[in-house]
């Protein structure tokens, strides 16, 4: 299987490609399932078998995403020996930090990391733990403790970079990552009578209790945290798995020669001329990458809407071309979808209408991101051309 190309950029190895998107292909039809004796399924483990014996052969190594398809591959087809060969060279190149095990490129974009309390890592690294976590717990003809010992210490990084919605950087790691780690509650599931108790306290006078049972084990159940900045103690009595999570928001000014996008935003006409211009106006975008990557992957402009002013759908649909590939409205946003952003500029222009008069306009946000690795962005703002902040009001 050598058609088709993968939409995230981090995951692509080089001569890898061909074998990346074959045991891409082969975990979906084992997932299915189509039995090994499919003829399809024959020979693309007939590929992938001799992908990874020229692989240990020579003297390139196979790219960590490659390895870790292949490991779940060789898993869902029952060939044990080749899952574990793969998973012990997996092992040789694991980051280990403490009780947790996760796995990177050799070779990833800077994060924006100044000011940061706890950022998460990209989608292309939690979905290659994910594949090696399902690896481990797709072992035949049962689980073992060889294998939950390791996959223990990968949930705990997995759930460490969970978001407090509940997924992760993106679509296809949070979809990777929840099937591993439903896998891994299914595999250490015991049922108990018993519960388990969660008591928070502050080091002034706030303290609540959770209580988690059998009938309420799916249930989510939170509480704000009243002093912040603050100190909190967690205590688990009792029986059971509990998962524990803090969520902290907060803004940041990040300083724009940090971003790897060049994004400029401006307003046609740009000053309050005419009477029109009160009513009507065009927000024009110039987006170009200026990161360390030749390319971004597909990436997203949210451009939010000055109070009063929604765009013209029309205007917006009309961008959708051949390096647009959506464009959506949703609430007060406008948001295109681009296929890529190379070091070429890219230049969006479409149209705003006032529908409510609002006085005292403040300037809105516009957010450009690449959907795969969400720490690689650049924002800008712009004004209405008769806003007060102009001073043409």
């Amino acid at each position: 299987l050598s058609s088709g190309s993968l939409l995230n950029n981090a995951i692509k190895g080089g001569v890898d490609d061909e074998v990346t998107l074959s045991a891409y292909i082969t975990i979906a039809l084992l997932e299915m399932p189509l039995p090994v004796t499919h003829p399809v399924v024959r020979n693309a483990l007939f590929c992938l078998d001799s992908a990874w014996k020229s692989a240990k052969e020579g003297s390139q190594d196979s790219h960590v995403y490659t390895k870790a398809l292949l490991a779940y591959a060789f898993a869902l087809a029952g060939n044990q020996e080749r899952r574990t060969e793969v998973l012990t060279s997996l092992h040789k190149e694991a980051v280990k930090n403490g009780n947790s095990i996760h796995w990177t490129r050799p070779q990833k974009p800077r994060a924006l990391t100044e000011d940061v309390y706890q950022p998460r890592a990209p989608s292309a690294e939690v979905e290659m733990t994910a594949y090696v976590l399902l690896a481990h717990l797709t072992a035949q003809p049962a689980l073992t403790s060889e294998d939950l010992t390791p996959a223990t210490s990968i949930v705990k990084w997995i759930s460490k970079q969970q978001n407090s919605q509940g997924g992760f950087s993106s679509t296809q790691d949070t979809v990777v990552a929840l099937h591993a780690l439903s896998r891994y509650g299914a595999a250490t599931f015991t049922r108990t009578s018993k519960a388990a108790q969660v008591t928070i306290k502050s080091s002034g006078t706030f303290s609540t209790k959770f209580q988690v049972e059998n009938s309420n084990r799916l249930l989510l159940q939170q509480v704000s945290l009243p002093e912040v900045p603050g100190e909190y103690s967690m205590s688990v009595t009792g029986e059971g798995c509990v998962y524990l999570q803090t969520s902290l928001k907060y803004n940041i000014l990040l300083k724009k020669d940090e971003f790897p996008f060049a994004l400029e935003v401006q307003t046609l006409p740009q000053t309050c001329d005419g009477r029109e211009a009160h009513t009507s106006f065009q927000i024009s975008l110039n987006i170009s990458y200026i990161g360390s990557r030749q390319a971004s992957n597909m990436a997203i402009v949210d451009v939010k809407m000055v109070s009063g002013f929604i765009p013209l759908k029309p205007t917006v649909k009309m961008l959708e071309r051949s390096d647009v590939s959506r464009t959506e409205v949703s609430n007060n946003h406008v948001l295109i979808y681009l296929d890529k952003v190379t070091n070429e500029t890219l230049t969006l222009t479409f149209t705003v209408l006032q529908d409510i008069p609002v006085r005292d306009l403040k300037p809105a946000i516009v957010k450009v991101y690449d959907y795969y690795e969400t720490d690689e962005f650049a924002v800008a703002e712009y004004s209405a051309p008769c806003s007060k902040d102009t001073g043409n009001a």
